[in-house]
């Protein structure tokens, strides 16, 4: 009986084990489009102009044509592989603070969580349609790795 309990607790550990394989780099830039990756490959900073996407350095925050977010704050924990980040980001007209939950999602992806998107969401009520498309949680943003981009600043 012990030793069920006890495989029925690893059983259910392992997945949580599986995930934290999974890991952050942040010496790279993440886009919001994985088309943007190439564009910014072959365009620079002018590839902002034919896409609309956001992009993230973690040395200097998230950019897109009129929205930034600069990073002050960038913290981690031994054995988490969580971020935790004190921002502050404009729009034109707008300054307000935010702070930012990053998790990994795949191998070349991670989960971006805004708390101000997410009270700005609690307070949008999408119809049943929309709701039922959803993929990620509202408030947050899926971010793809551009491998080959981390010598290309966004600013």
């Amino acid at each position: 009986m012990i030793r069920l309990a006890l495989v029925s607790l690893l059983a259910l550990a392992a997945p949580a084990f599986a995930q934290e394989d999974l890991k952050i780099d942040q010496t790279k830039i993440y886009v919001s489009d994985a088309t943007a990756c190439g564009m910014i490959e072959d365009k620079g900073i002018e590839a902002f102009m034919d896409l609309d996407f956001l992009a993230l350095d973690f040395s200097k925050g998230i950019q897109s044509m009129e929205f930034q977010c600069n990073f002050f704050d960038v913290k981690s924990r031994e054995g988490s592989t969580h971020l935790f980040i004190d921002a502050i980001c404009e729009l034109p007209g707008e300054i307000y603070p935010d702070i930012l939950a990053v998790t990994p999602y795949s191998e070349t992806e991670i989960q971006v969580a805004s708390s101000a998107d997410i009270m700005w969401a609690m307070n949008y009520k999408p119809d049943d349609a929309e709701s039922a498309d959803a993929m990620v949680p509202s408030g947050t943003t899926i971010y793809t790795r551009c491998d080959n981009l981390s010598e290309i600043t966004v600013d």
